[in-house]
């Protein structure tokens, strides 16, 4: 049985086709290579929350966190369930171990509190099932301030900002904060209900009863079918305050009912002064880069439009520019250090054909190594581009060991008859020793690849993918490329 580098003497257009087949790919794949600034990290967490106002923390704990966390207890592989009951909410937090496919998780917790719901009250309304990971990032965040009063332009931000954001490819969701819709306000007055002994369940009831759209089903009649969805929505204010709640006595007899925003907890300012906050969040597996250069493009559009006119949109942080900003300075010290290995070679060797041929092994090995990473499913980020910064040192050691023992045997067998002869005795003679060096300084980082997942093996996962695969490339090429070329 040949070695591979007899192989590779005896079929050359084989190997180069092999060769220009790997590299052609992983051009193509950097191009295709999702940029991000940190890697993509499921926190294997699970929050469920159950929004309940105007209740009591002991209330909430009895009707609504007891079943709920009975029910959670009995989920698989939990490493920790805790609850909280408060005035207007009850919320859980589940924890798992580190690997666990959180998505599943989250499916599961949503399955098994659907089948307590009608355990839970009636007028529970939502269950928010939500899990996290580091790529919920804002890729964009904004503020928008003005002269104008914009405490009624929910709709039109909505409509010329928001809207149009939600349209760009890879764009998950946007949220706009400091600027509530309208709503109806309802504000009872104390000694007006006691005076007239209003039960406060009855009139929630009464309003929900008064206030309603839904569908009654189909009607056919000579051929033609009809649906039928009655309504009894209220279109004002002024039908909220005329409603008759009792025998002469109407809702704006006891209560303030007012049109307006909700009132915030909260508030954004700039430079002093309110302001409003939009976030763009990116879809899992979307190009940063590429989400954020669109998103800027369409905020420039959107704010030359005339009812934009006196409000300012300011860019608070973009998270494109830090990873384009970051990743090309790394890539300009990997060009720099891959430069000065270049002397370094040339320095020791003495020969600018070998100093060439041993410094073909770091563009070869890397652009391959981008296409491995591509299907690998490994973003290009900050901890994968410094494990081929760090790669780039040892791509050249195999290269230049094989090449010295080509060397060395030819000076041994002078003589153009021996050339092949020469190169397959230096190749086979530092064949072991090369495997073995590989395959040590590999095996060095393979733990974080396959060992126990936490939070700090899983970053650390993108360095050691980038070197692993980086210098079994390298191991390849020179058993093959380097021992044909020469």
């Amino acid at each position: 049985m040949s070695s591979p580098a007899e192989f590779s003497i005896r079929r050359p257009i084989t190997i180069v086709m092999a060769f220009v087949s790997l590299v052609s790919v992983g051009i193509i794949s950097a191009r295709l290579l999702p940029l991000e600034f940190f890697p993509r990290l499921d926190i294997p967490f699970v929050v469920v929350q159950v929004p309940y106002p105007g209740s009591t923390p002991d209330e909430v704990e009895q009707e609504i966190t007891r079943p709920i966390e009975e029910v959670l207890a009995t989920l698989s592989d939990v490493k920790r369930l805790s609850s909280t009951s408060a005035a207007d909410m009850a919320s859980f937090r589940i924890e798992f171990d580190w690997g666990e496919d959180v998505a599943i998780k989250a499916v599961e917790a949503r399955e098994r509190i659907e089948a307590v719901r009608d355990q839970l009250p009636d007028d529970v309304r939502r269950i928010q099932v939500l899990k996290f990971n580091t790529a919920d990032q804002p890729v964009l965040t904004l503020r928008i301030s003005s002269q104008r009063d914009l405490s009624n332009a929910y709709d039109m931000i909505m409509r010329t900002l928001i809207r149009p954001l939600e349209r760009i490819e890879g764009v998950a969701r946007v949220e706009l904060q400091g600027l509530e819709p309208k709503e109806i306000n309802i504000e009872l007055i104390a000694d007006r209900v006691n005076a007239h002994r209003i039960d406060l369940q009855t009139l929630q009831d009464q309003l929900r009863a008064v206030n309603f759209s839904t569908s009654a089903g189909m009607l056919t009649d000579a051929g033609t079918r009809y649906r039928v969805n009655p309504r009894g929505e209220f279109s004002d204010v002024e039908q909220y305050r005329n409603l008759v709640i009792g025998e002469g006595l109407r809702l704006s007899d006891i209560a303030e009912v007012t049109y307006g925003s909700a009132e915030r907890d909260y508030a954004r300012h700039l430079a002093r002064e309110y302001a409003i906050g939009v976030n763009v969040l990116k879809e899992s597996g979307a190009n940063l880069v590429d989400v954020g250069r669109l998103a800027i493009a369409e905020v420039e559009r959107i704010g030359a439009q005339p009812e934009m006119n006196g409000i300012n949109l300011f860019f608070m942080e973009n998270q494109a520019e830090g990873v384009v900003s970051s990743l090309t300075d790394l890539r300009n010290a990997g060009l720099l250090g891959a430069l000065l290995s270049l002397f370094v070679l040339y320095f020791f060797l003495r020969n600018a054909a070998m100093t060439l041929m041993v410094a073909l092994a770091v563009p070869v090995s890397l652009t391959i190594t981008l296409g491995a990473m591509y299907f690998l499913g490994v973003s290009l980020n900050i901890l994968s581009m410094m494990g081929l910064m760090l790669a780039i040192g040892m791509l050249v050691d195999n290269a230049v060991v094989v090449s010295e023992s080509i060397a060395t045997e030819r000076e041994k067998t002078p003589g153009a008859e021996n050339i092949v002869a020469a190169t397959e005795r230096g190749v086979h003679s530092v064949a072991l020793a090369v495997a073995a060096g590989t395959l040590t300084s590999a095996a060095v980082f393979l733990p974080n690849i396959f060992g126990e997942q936490n939070q700090i093996s899983i970053f650390l996962s993108h360095v050691a993918i980038a070197i692993v695969v980086s210098l079994a490339v390298s191991l390849v090429l020179a058993q093959t490329l380097i021992p044909m070329i020469a």
